[in-house]
C-alpha cells in the first residue's frame, strides 16, 4: 500500500484527535461546572463544546473524501485501518495505534458525556431511551 496514504490518513487521524482532545477538555470543564451547580457556566461551555465537535465532524468529512480520491484497493484497505484492523506492515503500526489511541479517547469522552447528558436531562437526555 501507498506510503504516502499511510502518512496523509495519520496525520489526518492525529489532527482529528487533538480536535477530541480539545472536545474532552470542554466535557470536563462542563463536568466541573455542573458539580459546582454553576449553571451559567455550563450553558457557556456547552455552547464552546460546539466548535471542536464541528471541527471533528470536518475532520472525519475530509478523511472519507481523502480515502474517495485513492485507488479502490488502498481505499479499502485504508478504511479497514481506520475501522480498527490489525496492522499487517511496519509501514501501517503509526496509524493503527493513532486509530487505537482516538477510540479510546472517543469512548472515554462518549462516556463522560452520557454522564453528564443524563444528569443535566434526565427523562430528556439523549441517552436515556438507550439505558436498560
Amino acid at each position: 500500500m501507498g506510503t504516502f496514504a499511510l502518512e496523509e490518513l495519520h496525520k489526518r487521524k492525529k489532527d482529528q484527535t487533538v480536535k477530541l482532545i480539545e472536545a474532552a477538555d470542554v466535557t470536563r470543564q462542563i463536568a466541573e461546572a455542573v458539580e459546582r451547580g454553576d449553571s451559567v457556566a455550563t450553558q457557556m461551555l456547552l455552547s464552546e463544546r460546539e466548535a471542536p465537535v464541528f471541527a471533528l465532524r470536518e475532520c472525519e468529512e475530509q478523511i472519507r473524501a481523502y480515502l474517495l480520491g485513492l485507488p479502490e484497493a488502498e481505499a479499502i484497505r485504508m478504511n479497514e485501518l481506520l475501522k480498527g484492523g490489525a496492522p499487517e506492515t511496519e509501514e501501517e503500526k503509526p496509524l493503527a495505534e493513532q486509530v487505537a489511541q482516538f477510540r479510546r479517547l472517543l469512548d472515554s469522552v462518549t462516556a463522560m458525556d452520557k454522564q453528564l447528558s443524563l444528569r443535566l436531562g434526565g427523562s430528556r437526555s439523549f441517552y436515556n431511551k438507550f439505558r436498560e
